[in-house]
């Protein structure tokens, strides 16, 4: 499910998708992409806040695991 801006029927802007997995992305898109800031959170607590290219995690950001160690 996607909540957000759309253009041209696709995800363009700000908003927040939550997966079927129970995660969920919130931040910018390019067409239904992740792209440039966002932060994905897991249910088991993890998450991951950085930049993202293309739908991939790119460049710097910092990634906490479910027992709060960082890398």
């Amino acid at each position: 499910m996607y909540i957000g801006e759309l253009v041209d029927n696709s995800m363009n802007g700000r908003g927040i998708y939550f997966k079927r997995d129970g995660s969920k992305y919130t931040g910018n898109f390019v067409d239904d992409a992740p792209e440039g800031e966002g932060v994905e959170e897991w249910e088991d607590g993890a998450n991951f806040k950085g930049n993202y290219l293309k739908g991939s995690k790119n460049g710097h950001g910092v990634f906490l695991f479910a027992n709060r160690s960082k890398y």
